[in-house]
C-alpha cells in the first residue's frame, strides 16, 4: 500500500537531507483491509505495525527488530527494577494477580 506525501507542505527527500522516517505495515490483522490511511494510522495502528525507522538518516528499527539494542538485557534491567521498586514496598512478585 503506497501513501502520497504533500511535499508543499513537509519537505522532501533529498540526497544530503537528513530525514525522520516512519514505515508502517498496513498488512495486518489489527487494519486489514485498509480503506482509510490516516485513520487506520491514527485510530488502529499500534508499535507492532512499525516495521522501519529512519531518524536523520540513521536506521533504529529494521524489519521489525530494534538495531544497536541489546534488548534482553534491557528486558532484565526492567525486571530488576521493578523487583526493587515491590520489595521496597513490600510486595512479592505475583504473576497471576
Amino acid at each position: 500500500m503506497a501513501f502520497s506525501i504533500r511535499t508543499n507542505k513537509v519537505g522532501t527527500l533529498t540526497p544530503g537531507k537528513e530525514a525522520d522516517i516512519v514505515i508502517l505495515r498496513a498488512d495486518l490483522l489489527n487494519v486489514w483491509p485498509t480503506n482509510n490511511a490516516p485513520g487506520a494510522v491514527v485510530n488502529l495502528m499500534n508499535p507492532s505495525n512499525v516495521e522501519t525507522v529512519f531518524i536523520a538518516g540513521k536506521v533504529m528499527k529494521w524489519r521489525g527488530s530494534l538495531v544497536g539494542i541489546d534488548v534482553s538485557r534491557v528486558l532484565r534491567l526492567v525486571q530488576e527494577a521493578r523487583d526493587a521498586v515491590l520489595r521496597r514496598a513490600g510486595f512479592k512478585v505475583n504473576l497471576l494477580g
